[in-house]
């Protein structure tokens, strides 16, 4: 197996700094902000601290499991950008960036997880849960790369 050129894989890096950035540094202002409760929508939107231990909708299944997941699917994540072969392949920009952009929140997320056993969140859009930067980021992220993938295969 031939060693990767970590040169065709910057845009990955770069936008996975880059997101995870924005991702901590919300978070800490979210957490050191006295947040309680600001409304820019009554009853739609609005930013609120909350602790939560769970994953995905609140499902609870320990702080270990939950970052032996995290660890398992960041592997998968970079396996499949090494599979892809970077900047050298067609279409290979978009998707460096995207999994860039989801590897930036699973980190994210997995960096409050690991130091403070919770992840902050802070972002309410009625009817959705709360969620911060990092769901953002891998929600947008996998739907795109799905969507870009399907789009590839037709």
């Amino acid at each position: 197996m031939r060693k990767p050129n970590l040169q065709n894989y910057w845009p990955l890096l770069l936008s996975l700094a880059i997101w995870l950035g924005i991702d901590l540094l919300t978070k800490a202002w979210a957490a050191s902000a006295n947040l309680g409760k600001m409304v820019f929508v009554d009853n739609v939107f609005y930013l609120t601290l909350h602790h939560n231990e769970g994953v995905a909708f609140g499902i609870h299944f320990g702080q270990w499991p939950q970052v032996l997941l995290s660890l398992l699917i960041m592997a998968a994540l970079l396996a499949y950008a090494m599979q892809q072969g970077g900047l050298g392949q067609r279409n290979g920009f978009l998707r460096l960036i995207l999994l860039g952009i989801i590897m930036g929140g699973a980190l994210g997320n997995l960096a409050n997880r690991i130091y403070l056993g919770y992840v902050i969140d802070f972002i309410y859009l009625k009817p959705i849960p709360v969620f911060n930067f990092a769901d953002i980021g891998i929600t947008l992220g996998l739907t795109a790369l799905f969507l870009f993938t399907l789009k590839k295969k037709q």
